[in-house]
């Protein structure tokens, strides 16, 4: 929090400056500002660098937000509840499968996703593909029904047989045949709506 109000404070710091300025002109006050070395043994300056610092360091004064903008507050927080929820993402071993399509939790709580079960299932992994069923001991063998391997979500996406034409669809729609395989975050940051319908397709 004390990062958080002295990032800030320099908004109140400017608005007083300038209401100061106006009233001493409005009393007749000629003003001069200029550029004054700091560290030069010049007194006024001195005197300002001793009192900011023990103000910096006086744990006896309490914290207040009253002078900075509610606003200014609630970026700053949004902001540090980011970067911790970033942190903890990019260092979590669990969600794989999600991180390979949301590496970003900014962008990714920028997106506009419609979420059904269909496209949940994919993105996550943990759906009704033979993989996921066999690891839970729910089914016998993970294989596909095309005989081409294990029913994981990439096969269902780059290499089931079965879904051959339901695949080209979206390669053609929304890709190009010679761009395939494209990796799963270009899938959802570029080509979202045709990605969905290939997932309602199958």
């Amino acid at each position: 929090m004390d990062k958080l109000q002295n990032s800030n404070i320099h908004i109140y710091i400017v608005e007083e400056i300038r209401r100061k300025v106006t009233e001493m002109k409005e009393s007749e006050w000629k003003i001069t500002l200029c550029w004054v070395k700091a560290h030069a043994g010049i007194m006024g300056n001195e005197l300002a660098n001793t009192l900011a610092k023990r103000t910096a360091t006086n744990k006896n004064i309490p914290e207040s937000y009253n002078k900075i903008p509610k606003s200014v507050v609630m970026k700053d927080l949004e902001e540090e509840s980011l970067k911790k929820w970033q942190r903890k993402w990019t260092q979590t071993t669990k969600g794989r499968t999600t991180k390979e399509y949301f590496q970003n939790v900014s962008k990714r709580l920028k997106m506009k996703l419609q979420l059904t079960q269909n496209f949940t299932a994919i993105v996550s992994g943990h759906g009704k593909t033979r993989d996921y069923l066999y690891r839970f001991k729910i089914i016998e063998e993970p294989s596909c029904p095309c005989g081409k391997g294990d029913q994981t979500t990439d096969h269902i996406i780059y290499e089931c047989e079965r879904l051959t034409k339901e695949r080209d669809r979206l390669k053609k729609t929304a890709i190009g045949t010679n761009k395939w395989p494209i990796n799963k975050r270009d899938l959802i940051r570029r080509h979202y709506n045709e990605f969905t319908n290939f997932i309602n397709d199958i």
